[in-house]
């Protein structure tokens, strides 16, 4: 069975697209490319889990992983056995392993005491690890001006808004950090409307994901960091 990236719960809002995956796929290795799964409790990351399902089969028990600098725990479950264990063996997130369970977001989310946000495209370069956090725009990508322009309507987004702003995207930035990957913000334009039908003859902007350039997208400030070329260049970058 070839690899898949492309996990599709009902809870999800967008998918793994080959378009970018298959580059990553094809320079680094499988054997080094992760699907990490933050487990988040009280507000605070709890953990992290890396699943083995029949959505997507990219992780595996021995993988090589990044470490947490804090010490949070690291977790594997193979939902593709009858038999659902935690690996090591915890009576933490037994939720995860409830009987019939095909996958951690077969969880009962009226009565689970954890939340879970992915980071999707995960590889290692050379002893690094570099990570991306992928969004399609509508409005053509021209220029760097108008990208950092575009980039600026982002607290416009529902995800940024309320009394906790941008608290999805700050809980992965600071997943990054504890496993010491280096985060970036990738935006290419999508063939129509809100998709994953990227525009590979159009450009791409992208730059580094942390909580200064959050701050100054919610402040109306330029970011900082950023790079602007055509999708070929940014595959090239990978």
């Amino acid at each position: 069975m070839s690899p898949q990236m492309n996990p599709k719960y009902p809870f999800m809002t967008s998918g793994v697209n080959s378009v970018i995956s298959n580059p990553i796929i094809e320079k680094y290795g499988l054997e080094n490319i992760i699907w990490p799964i933050v487990v988040i409790k009280d507000n605070k990351i709890h953990s992290y889990l890396y699943e083995k399902s029949d959505f997507c089969n990219i992780n595996s028990i021995d993988d090589n992983r990044p470490s947490s600098i804090s010490f949070k725990k690291t977790f594997f479950i193979d939902y593709t056995k009858q038999e659902l264990k935690i690996y090591p063996k915890s009576n933490e997130l037994l939720e995860f392993v409830a009987k019939g369970m095909k996958c951690s977001y077969d969880r009962d989310l009226s009565m689970t005491s954890y939340n879970t946000a992915d980071l999707d495209y995960v590889w290692k370069v050379n002893n690094k690890w570099k990570a991306i956090e992928f969004t399609t725009l509508w409005t053509p990508l021209f220029s760097k001006a108008e990208s950092e322009r575009l980039v600026g309507f982002f607290n416009r987004r529902p995800s940024w808004k309320g009394s906790n702003g941008p608290h999805g995207i700050r809980k992965l930035i600071d997943a990054a950090h504890d496993l010491d990957i280096e985060y970036w913000m990738v935006c290419a334009n999508s063939k129509k409307g809100v998709s994953n039908n990227i525009v590979t003859s159009g450009n791409s902007f992208w730059f580094k994901l942390n909580h200064d350039n959050i701050d100054r997208i919610l402040k109306g400030y330029p970011i900082v960091n950023s790079h602007f070329g055509s999708f070929t260049n940014l595959i090239d970058w990978l």
